[in-house]
């Protein structure tokens, strides 16, 4: 009787002791929230995946290469979308390409059209994830290009010119803001020596009409007024943290960012020049920076796998090699 009366309050306790703990756990939003996005992960892969077994895999239009060639050459910008255990990639000559996670399959591929389209891409600044069916691309002469992928097939949707932007604006790297629906880059001015996170986003100018105006006048007003249009919404310096080491701040002073990548709520470029890889707090809108490892002369570009910070080394071709972990 005393042995059973142990094991039932000894089993009562865990149980309670589970439910407590399942109850704390659940309970904080943010848990709530990560829990939810990895469901939702798991969803987009799995109806991914699928997609895919009913499609076979894509090769660029040129012929069938060697067991030595690489699938993909000339690299300009590349991520890893872990919505759907892919990396995307654009090349030199505009072609996109989503490759599998083990890097030996093209899943799809699609050419970006330059000559007949009004807004010309020049050379790409910046690549980001929007959503699990959307990427974003920046180019130099900052337009804005979004690409969205239906039923595995990936296309482009839209390509904007920014508003807003002047002659010294100097753009590294493309990330995005969820929750205030907005892109962000990290601007190095020309002739300036103020580096600043560069926001933008869709705009709708206010009408303002007099309270006299009839109601035609009204009408008229808001017909005329300019439809919602991509521009720059904010300007936030950035500067080196107080207690950063010296080599950083003096280092800092010279920065050429390369690329942009976000992890949880801090943003990370490198220079490849000065070896340093940046750490910056957009809320406190400050830096601090520590050297590289391993040393990474002339990387390309950096992007998250997995929470982990890669640099891309070697942009002439795609394979596991070309990029290494920074952290």
């Amino acid at each position: 009787m005393k042995r059973s009366y142990i094991v039932y309050t000894t089993s009562l306790a865990v149980v309670v002791g589970l439910i407590l703990c399942v109850l704390f756990v659940f309970s904080k939003p943010e848990i709530r929230a990560q829990i939810g996005e990895t469901f939702q992960k798991i969803e987009t892969q799995s109806k991914h995946q699928a997609t895919l077994k009913q499609k076979p895999a894509e090769s660029p239009n040129q012929p069938t290469p060697q067991p030595e060639e690489p699938l993909i050459k000339d690299i300009q910008q590349m991520l890893y979308d872990d919505s759907i255990g892919s990396y995307l990639v654009v090349t030199e000559d505009y072609h996109f390409f989503e490759v599998s996670g083990t890097g030996d399959r093209i899943n799809a591929s699609f050419m970006l059209e330059n000559e007949r389209n009004p807004l010309l891409l020049g050379a790409l600044d910046g690549m980001a994830l929007v959503d699990g069916e959307t990427v974003a691309l920046l180019t130099t002469n900052q337009v804005l290009v979004t690409i969205n992928r239906e039923d595995g097939v990936w296309r482009e949707e839209k390509r904007e010119k920014i508003s807003g932007t002047t002659v010294k604006d100097n753009f590294h790297g493309l990330g995005y803001d969820a929750d205030k629906e907005r892109f962000f880059t990290i601007n190095d001015l020309w002739s300036n020596e103020r580096v600043e996170l560069t926001y933008f986003a869709m705009k709708e100018d206010v009408v303002k009409v007099s309270p006299k105006a009839t109601a035609k006048e009204k009408k008229n007003a808001e017909r005329n007024k300019r439809p919602p249009y991509l521009s720059v919404t904010a300007r936030e310096a950035i500067r080196v943290q107080e207690n950063a080491p010296s080599d950083v701040k003096k280092a800092f002073k010279d920065i050429q960012p390369i690329g942009l990548a976000k992890r949880q709520d801090r943003l990370y470029t490198l220079d490849s020049e000065e070896l340093f890889l940046y750490s910056i707090d957009p809320e406190k809108k400050t830096v601090t920076g520590e050297s590289t490892s391993p040393k990474v002369y002339g990387a390309q570009g950096i992007f998250l796998q997995d929470n982990e910070l890669f640099a891309l080394i070697d942009s002439t071709k795609f394979s596991n090699r070309s990029f290494i972990p920074i952290d």
